[in-house]
């Protein structure tokens, strides 16, 4: 028996040691197969793409990679000059500096210009007024038509944008004309004059759109322009509310070395074709002046728009001595100066106080109503009305030399079978006073 227990004992010993074995060579086995990495992750293999073979081109620079950061959406339209000027003065006006790297991309601005306009943008004291540019004039003559504009600097300041369209039919910024810091920084700077035949008679366009006589007489050759046609376009422009066409309003009909020649095209108040100015300029000495001025078109224009009855106006008429007088109109047996008229002869007053040397003839007439005797008195009556306005707004009297014609040299006569209307046109025209300046 106790052999009996005692194998019994050795076999359930061999039995527990072996388990114990069995589990230890288990366990190792899944800590090794624990410490595999695991199975890589199948995935399905990409569509192929065609990707087409690139030029070979030199290696780009930080400029060029900065330049390309303008997108598609910040491009330009180039198709016209306005579209160009207006995304410069919007580059300078919000500081928009994706706006002009667009205008390098597209090669609209050199590098040189874009740097210009880049110091503009960033300088705090400069800003542009409203309208922040202004459509001058073109030339469309040859293959690259050109174009300028000016940038109105809120100080008073102007630059000058002149483009060109090249052989693309793309727009381009030619040259950028700036007036100095000083100006920039000033509260009221006068506009620059280019010295260029397009920039005299834009200077000159300017003066007489604001009546200023002195100032359009600085552009003109006084021994080829009378002072006569000069006042008389300050007053007709004027009196007949004309104002420079929008767009492009100097055009010009040829250009040479040392002469030029232009239209001025106007509008009136409601914004209607009204006429032109026929300009000549010429360089003598290095500067450019106007040498010839020709006003049928915007007299024709304002005659049409006058209306009926004795309010008659044409301040330009011929000097029977030759050239051009100014003339002011007068009611039927009336010797009184309108309000408008005295505001005419403000101007005749600046041309008169100009020139030191010269006189001033005022001649007056009358219609055929009446007798001789009467007429005589009143048209000596309508030249003394003339000479004391002259006076007043400060000429010397002993400048001025009266006369009265009565109605023995009308300016317009009728028929013996005329009508009413005919008669009343003409007898209209000829109640007047008229001013010789270049007596």
């Amino acid at each position: 028996m106790k052999n009996a227990s005692t194998i019994t004992a050795f076999i359930i010993s061999f039995l527990v040691v072996g388990s114990l074995a069995l589990v230890f060579l288990f366990m190792n086995r899944q800590e090794e197969e624990s410490e595999q990495p695991p199975p890589a992750a199948t995935t399905e293999e990409p569509a192929r793409q065609t990707v087409t073979p690139q030029p070979t081109v030199d290696p780009l620079t930080r400029d060029d990679i900065e330049k390309q950061t303008a997108t598609p959406a910040t491009l330009v339209n180039l198709s016209s000059p306005q579209t160009l000027a207006q995304a410069i003065a919007k580059v300078i006006q919000d500081r928009d500096l994706n706006t002009l790297k667009a205008l390098e991309v597209q090669q609209a601005v050199t590098e040189a210009q874009s740097r210009t306009i880049r110091e503009l943008m960033e300088a705090r004291h400069v800003r542009l007024s409203s309208p922040g540019i202004t459509s001058i004039g073109a030339n469309n003559q040859g293959t690259n038509p050109t174009a300028r504009y000016t940038l109105n600097f809120s100080s008073g300041a102007r630059g000058y944008l002149d483009m060109k369209r090249n052989d693309k039919q793309q727009w381009t910024l030619n040259t950028l004309t700036l007036p100095s810091k000083q100006d920039l920084a000033k509260d009221k700077a006068a506009p620059m004059v280019m010295n260029d035949p397009m920039g005299i008679v834009s200077s000159f366009m300017d003066a007489v759109a604001k009546a200023d006589f002195r100032g359009a007489r600085k552009f003109v050759d006084g021994s080829k322009v009378q002072d006569a046609t000069v006042a008389g376009l300050c007053i007709l422009f004027e009196e007949g509310t004309f104002r420079l066409r929008d767009d492009a309003p100097i055009k010009t009909a040829y250009e040479a070395d040392t002469n030029a020649g232009f239209f001025v095209h106007l509008q009136d108040a409601q914004g209607r074709k009204a006429g032109n100015v026929g300009l000549t300029v010429a360089k003598t000495d290095g500067q450019w002046l106007i040498a010839e001025a020709s006003l049928d078109s915007m007299l024709e224009a304002y005659t049409k728009r006058q209306g009926a009855g004795d309010d008659f106006f044409i301040p330009i008429v011929k000097n029977p001595q030759g050239g051009d007088s100014l003339a002011l109109f007068f009611g039927f047996n009336e010797d009184a100066l309108s309000k408008r008229s005295a505001r005419q002869l403000q101007i005749v007053a600046e041309a008169i106080k100009m020139d030191g040397g010269k006189k001033l003839e005022i001649s007056g007439h009358t219609d055929d109503v009446g007798s001789e005797r009467y007429n005589q008195g009143l048209s000596e009556r309508r030249a003394a009305a003339v000479k004391a306005q002259l006076i007043e707004f400060g000429v010397p009297a002993d400048r001025i030399v009266t006369r009265g014609f009565g109605k023995s040299q009308p300016r317009r006569t009728y028929s013996t079978n005329a009508n009413d209307e005919e008669r009343d046109e003409a007898r209209k025209e000829n109640r007047r006073a008229e001013m010789y300046l270049d007596f």
